[in-house]
């Protein structure tokens, strides 16, 4: 947990699911955030890690690291300073040779945009993209952006070096290097064996820092970028408490943001949300600010979802595993005294259908035991 004490909100303590301090290391962060997100996503179920955090706090670097930048066999290295999106994709291509092995084809590919001033462009090409939607809710295209298939972690790095030539940053008084656009690298992986494929979706975002205008002096270009960052940020912020108050209507579709990260927020996804704060007495407003919003985050409820098993044993130990996760989220909310919570009624909910789903697969199991009993 964390305690805050500051000026008109007293002694508050915060409780997460980990938290790291300034002696951690990039591994760590990793290991307990990103590394569940990255084996599910192989396994079938989308995901997303997003980092947030005021100007200067460090997203950045927990998200890339500091090798990034360099490329080929130098950005592909993953030492003590490589953050959560290279280790991550170092996983994938680890578990894509191994299915290589066992006869399975894998295929990775990758899109990399920033959001900036709420227009979409791709870091690639440079090139304008549009969201575009097959159906109302079905998961967001990228029109226009530039899909590269990478067979290994060079090429990937060779990919990000590419973007981060496009990337917009400014000097502020809070960070010389300050990101003034929202990152995401959406990475793409179809997995086929015979007539079947299973096709899931990795969205690695580093959002562009919150700041309050008087303490960052920005001026001009600068200030106009600072008022469309908090902003976009405002608008995830009211997704977020719909989202939690269960109400009917979330404000997606009034930011390309919160658009493009609507299956990581409320639907079929596996997300880790990080955030990253300062521990100055002077950054206290801001540190308050972004730890409710790390708060808020970890009680909302994600339906993640995966391929269909080719089993049954197979979708009862899926569903075990469902079973467990809603049992710990609902544990998670009652220790926090948030059980009034509509995401808790939610969660309760899920499990009693998941349950009644398991007793008719566990009849159906039975039905086929019985069938396939050698007749004397």
């Amino acid at each position: 947990s964390v305690v805050t004490v500051s000026p008109g909100a007293g002694l508050r303590e915060f409780a997460f699911d980990h938290v790291f301090g300034r002696d951690s290391q990039q591994r760590e962060v990793y290991e307990h955030c990103g590394l569940g997100v990255a084996v599910d996503f192989v396994n079938g179920t989308s995901g997303a890690i997003i980092v947030y955090g005021q100007t200067g706090s460090g997203k950045t670097h927990t998200m890339f690291g500091a090798s990034v930048a360099n490329g080929g066999t130098a950005g592909a290295v993953v030492n003590s300073n490589t953050g959560c999106l290279l280790r991550a994709l170092r996983e994938l291509f680890e578990a894509k040779d191994a299915l290589g092995e066992r006869g399975m084809g894998v295929e990775l590919s990758v899109q990399y945009i920033q959001i900036y001033q709420d227009q979409v462009t791709c870091l690639s090409s440079g090139n304008a993209v549009q969201l575009r939607e097959e159906v109302a809710g079905a998961p967001v295209l990228l029109q226009g952006a530039t899909t590269t298939t990478v067979a290994n972690l060079g090429e990937a790095a060779e990919f990000l070096a590419a973007g981060e030539e496009r990337k917009r940053y400014a000097e502020t008084a809070m960070n010389h290097r300050s990101s003034r656009a929202h990152t995401v690298l959406v990475v793409k992986i179809v997995q086929t064996q015979g007539d079947m494929s299973l096709t899931s979706f990795l969205h690695l975002v580093d959002l562009a820092g919150s700041e309050r205008v008087k303490k960052s002096k920005v001026e001009g270009n600068r200030l106009v970028e600072a008022v469309g960052i908090n902003t976009s940020l405002l608008v995830l912020g009211k997704c977020i408490s719909a989202l939690l108050e269960d109400r009917s209507h979330v404000p997606y579709y009034e930011s390309r943001l919160t658009l493009l990260l609507r299956a990581a927020l409320g639907g079929d996804s596996r997300t880790a949300a990080i955030v990253c704060c300062y521990r100055d007495d002077a950054q206290g407003d801001e540190t308050l600010q972004t730890l409710r919003f790390g708060e808020r985050c970890s009680q909302i409820s994600t339906k993640a979802k995966s391929g269909k098993a080719a089993s049954l044993s197979e979708a009862l130990e899926a569903i075990d595993k469902a079973l467990q996760t809603c049992r710990d989220q609902m544990a998670s909310l009652e220790q926090r005294g948030k059980a009034h919570l509509p995401a808790c009624q939610r969660l309760k909910d899920r499990y009693e259908g998941l349950r009644t789903r398991r007793v008719e697969l566990q009849r159906q199991q039975a039905q086929q035991a019985q069938q396939a009993l050698p007749v004397l």
